[in-house]
């Protein structure tokens, strides 16, 4: 039975005893998490993005689709926070780091948003299906050849962690030698807080200036020069915003989608073809949008105007966070039919609205063929630990294993 505990009139600021958002995607269960939630709250339930800062989190369906796509009620923009405006949360600290301000496609909203769009939606328009799948597959076989000499591995930081990166920054014309450096820097960016992370970060984000500059001056057949060359004639401002966010915010989907597919291929006998399961690796990726999806919560919006959403008074300045996961398993079935439990609601890991994500087409591509290319080499492959054992971490927006240790028994050439 559902229990609402608030009224419309109370304001998100007095609400108490509430969920930190974390537990969603580092909870061994995090379904449970939101049905819990929903069951307490309905649809719209406050949550903590970290302690005395809260939050709306949506789980219905309708609600969830009204925030994506109502981008005059519901901005990206963090300049329209409250309780950034009011000093509440400090912009270099904490989720305040996350969710300061900043110039890319993820965080303007408008006129600024719709011309970066422009520069990566076209770019990635030009996209060679081929050419990509070859660069994933160069990428994928280096570092499967540097595993199955080892005989073990950690499949999260040792491959799905490593090839999104490797390939993207390929993509965007860094050579071999810059894409490791690049993994160097997310590795490290991953691993590190406080200064080490922002050092790290700054790194990355030099590195992105420098190819900017060398394309400007020597165009190339890559995704920077595309964006460079652009009609609307972008400034390197234009292109480090459109690049960076890109590149880097985008491989930790690619991350969470490659490493989430290859756990349910070790830990669910549904998947696992020595016990009948013969899913492919296109068809599992599907399955996991639904059943764990990469982003498990969207980054948040902030209310423009007071307004009403699934019965709550949502304040002007609000925080409001998409729930991907939520939202989805709110029409999920029961039973043991992975499809059903993938239920119709796996597209909302894509977004909707104004902020979908641009590199659908290249995600997708990206994750069949690391995927597939694990498939194919790692014959035999087990855990060393077993399922249980494998706990999460993740960031408020997503989660993945915190490692998958595995040995092969076989070693099967590539083919």
């Amino acid at each position: 039975m559902t229990v609402t505990t608030t009224t419309q009139s109370e304001r998100l600021i007095d609400l108490d005893d509430l969920t930190p958002l974390i537990e969603t995607t580092t909870s061994a269960d995090p379904a449970q998490v939101y049905e819990r939630l929903r069951a307490r709250w309905g649809n719209v339930a406050p949550v903590l993005l970290e302690p005395g800062v809260p939050a709306w989190l949506v789980l219905g369906h309708h609600e969830l689709v009204t925030v994506l796509r109502n981008e005059s009620l519901f901005a990206r923009d963090s300049r329209n926070w409250s309780l950034l405006v009011d000093g509440t949360v400090r912009p270099d600290r904490g989720v305040g780091g996350v969710l300061a301000p900043r110039d890319g496609i993820y965080y303007v909203d408008g006129v600024r948003h719709r011309h970066l769009r422009r520069l990566v939606d076209d770019a990635f328009e030009s996209v060679d299906e081929h050419r990509l799948a070859t660069i994933v597959e160069q990428w994928c076989g280096i570092a499967l050849d540097r595993l199955l000499a080892k005989g073990e591995a950690d499949l999260v930081g040792d491959y799905a962690r490593a090839v999104p990166i490797l390939v993207m920054s390929t993509m965007f014309g860094l050579d071999a030698q810059q894409s490791r450096a690049m993994l160097g820097h997310a590795q490290r960016v991953f691993q590190a807080t406080g200064v080490a992370g922002r050092e790290s970060l700054n790194a990355q984000r030099a590195l992105i200036a420098d190819l900017i500059a060398s394309r400007r001056a020597a165009p190339s057949d890559d995704l920077t020069s595309a964006i460079l060359n652009h009609p609307s004639a972008p400034t390197d401002l234009d292109a480090q915003s459109a690049v960076s966010a890109t590149l880097i915010l985008g491989s930790e989907f690619e991350v969470a989608w490659i490493t989430q597919a290859l756990r349910m291929r070790l830990t669910d006998p549904r998947f696992d073809g020595r016990a009948g399961g013969l899913l492919s690796a296109p068809d599992t990726l599907t399955v996991v949008l639904g059943a764990a999806p990469p982003a498990a919560n969207a980054a948040p919006r902030f209310a423009l105007a007071d307004t009403t959403l699934g019965g709550r008074k949502i304040l002007a300045g609000d925080a409001v966070v998409p729930g991907i996961f939520g939202a989805s398993a709110e029409s999920r079935a029961t039973g043991d039919d992975i499809w059903m439990e993938s239920g119709n609601l796996s597209y909302l890991t894509w977004g909707a609205g104004p902020h979908a994500c641009p590199a659908r087409r290249p995600a997708t591509v990206i994750a069949q063929v690391a995927v597939g290319a694990a498939l194919r080499r790692l014959g035999g492959v087990t855990l060393t630990i077993l399922p249980e054992e494998l706990g999460a971490t993740g960031t408020l927006w997503s989660s993945v294993p915190r490692e998958l240790p595995v040995r092969f028994e076989e070693q099967r050439p590539a083919r």
